[in-house]
């Protein structure tokens, strides 16, 4: 159990688990569209989340200690440095305009992680962008990339999708806002600093039924499926709390978006 315990939290340290979270929304993002299957595009938003994530959570460590550095974060820093190679060479077989798309989310990222200037601070501590600004990258990965990868039209349809992605996400970052709680400084003003717990539930819950209304709006009526993990969603939001531990936010809440796509491809079998 303890060898298990340990591959499970390497597995999640490295942001593995992370980036097949990003792997599956694509999927459910080829799927909603009817398009086909695109690896470029897979394999960029699945290596691109190693490296990016990673970064953000051990370059200052590895900046400050990296004589001290333990075996672990050594393996992750391999990693991360293989996960960096293949992603920029799936990048480079994305079309152009792919590639802008993919450089504004990384501009997002980067923005989120690390001060600029000496001035600017990381996204992570503006008052209020946080989620905004994950939830914004993304949707622009796992989303607008795939769209304008496959050379699809903009329609107000894939609008609609585009914002459904949006606030689903901002969802779910609710619920880690929540969980962090217990880790957040004070002038970090995180969603549950500014408005509490029991608002941030319910802000939660209000964009979980706007996923649904657009859903109806999209498809005249509302996707069992969707409605299925939604309500999943919302559960976990119901239950979220500052003394849960990490798993409940970095493996269950993130393995959301992968049970969802292994769920709809199997009842593509039915």
């Amino acid at each position: 159990m303890v060898f298990l315990k340990k591959i499970i939290d390497f597995y999640i340290a490295s942001s593995i688990h992370v980036a097949f979270a990003t792997y599956a929304f694509i999927l459910l993002t080829f799927t909603s569209l009817n398009s086909s299957y695109d690896c470029d595009v897979a394999y960029f938003g699945f290596f691109g989340t190693i490296a990016a994530y990673n970064v953000i959570k051990y370059f200052s460590v590895y900046k400050l200690n990296k004589h001290q550095i333990s075996k672990k974060i050594h393996f992750i820093f391999l990693l991360s440095l293989i996960a960096l190679a293949t992603a920029l060479y799936y990048y480079f077989q994305l079309e152009i305009v792919a590639q802008f798309v993919a450089l504004l989310a990384l501009f997002i990222t980067l923005l989120y992680g690390f001060s600029f200037f000496g001035w600017l601070n990381s996204g992570r501590n503006w008052i209020g962008f946080k989620v905004f600004l994950v939830a914004l990258s993304w949707t622009l990965v796992t989303f607008l990339l795939p769209v304008v990868a496959l050379e699809m039209t903009i329609t107000e349809i894939v609008v609609l999708q585009a914002v459904q992605r949006f606030i689903l996400i901002y969802a779910l970052m609710c619920i880690f806002e929540i969980i962090d709680l217990q880790f957040d400084a004070i002038g970090l003003q995180t969603l549950p600093q500014r408005i509490g717990i029991a608002n941030t539930k319910k802000l939660g819950y209000f964009l979980l039924l706007a996923f649904i209304g657009i859903d109806v709006v999209i498809q005249n009526e509302i996707l069992l499926l969707n409605l299925f993990f939604i309500l999943v969603n919302a559960g976990f939001l119901y239950f979220s709390n500052e003394k849960r531990s990490k798993y409940y936010s970095s493996f269950w809440v993130e393995s959301i978006p992968i049970f969802w796509w292994l769920a709809q491809k199997l009842l593509t079998y039915f």
